[in-house]
């Protein structure tokens, strides 16, 4: 066999494939065909790295009802604390903070994996704080439809299946003071 016919299949190869490939890809029964677009929450999307030289402005950068009361960055865990000075703030407005941390987190950023976000009670005047809320959410177990109900939960007692979710803890406080029976 001669050097041109290598090369002729070769050629007709590539042109097969080109064509074959979509093809076979269309054939594929996946839930992206099913659903369209498939949101996932998965590192190594587009998202900015974060790290200690960027975590002020980044975190910052957020647009919150509650106050930024410390924020922490390690080996893939945001540790945030977000403070409550009003007693007359909304439960929805709570939940809709920590909802954007967690978007923040796992859709924005490509390297958090883990965040613990504690949300506490902050008196000026007697200088104390107490815990209201605490979240242990982890990136490979949210979904986007979790994150949307908890965005849009209102003033009532969340439902167990998104604090199991957010692995939220409420404390006594929080729901005396804010949380109504």
């Amino acid at each position: 066999m001669n050097r041109t016919w290598w090369i002729g299949a070769a050629m007709l190869l590539t042109a097969a494939s080109a064509v074959l490939l979509p093809k076979m890809e269309s054939l594929h029964s996946s839930a992206v065909r099913v659903h369209g677009t498939l949101e996932t929450f998965s590192p190594g999307s587009s998202g900015m790295v974060l790290s200690n030289g960027n975590l002020v402005d980044a975190v910052g950068g957020l647009d919150l009802s509650l106050s930024i009361g410390s924020v922490d960055w390690e080996d893939g865990v945001l540790t945030l604390d977000l403070k409550v000075t009003d007693s007359s703030l909304q439960p929805k407005e709570v939940y809709a903070d920590m909802a954007k941390t967690f978007y923040f987190a796992f859709r924005d950023t490509e390297n958090v994996d883990q965040v613990m976000l504690r949300v506490i009670a902050e008196d000026k005047w007697l200088g104390t704080a107490r815990l209201l809320l605490a979240a242990d959410a982890r990136r490979r177990e949210l979904s986007p439809e979790l994150l949307g109900e908890l965005q849009t939960a209102d003033n009532f007692p969340l439902p167990g299946r998104l604090k199991a979710a957010f692995r939220i803890s409420e404390t006594s406080l929080w729901k005396n003071q804010f949380i109504a029976p």
